[in-house]
């Protein structure tokens, strides 16, 4: 949540980028390995680059979606955000959200268990 970090991703890119490299939102940043700030860079950096062309967040995978391929409906836009006790996308779990400095967290406790 410390803007001198990453500024300007949001919630919505940081809920999914979390899920999509599977890291629990808890983790402090200053934890994480150089590979690990290096796909969250190189994934923030492709979907948003999506999000400008297609005008919307989308950051689920065609495999991910019920259609299998093409835009995404918007029920099926997000891995995590706002579908907290809804069932993860890949395994099955329900998403929890949670709060902490006065914005949603929202993840999934298996896929994103460390």
């Amino acid at each position: 949540m410390n803007q001198a970090v990453i500024a300007g991703v949001g919630n919505v890119y940081r809920a999914e980028v979390l899920f999509r490299q599977r890291i629990n939102p808890r983790v402090p940043g200053s934890s994480l390995d150089g590979g690990q700030a290096a796909g969250l860079w190189n994934d923030l950096v492709a979907i948003m680059g999506d999000g400008v062309r297609d005008g919307r967040i989308i950051t689920t995978t065609a495999d991910h979606r019920s259609e299998g391929s093409g835009t995404a409906p918007p029920s099926e836009a997000h891995y995590v955000y706002k579908r907290a006790a809804l069932p993860c996308r890949v395994c099955g779990t329900p998403v929890l959200m949670a709060e902490l400095g006065a914005r949603k967290l929202y993840w999934c406790p298996e896929c994103q268990s460390g």
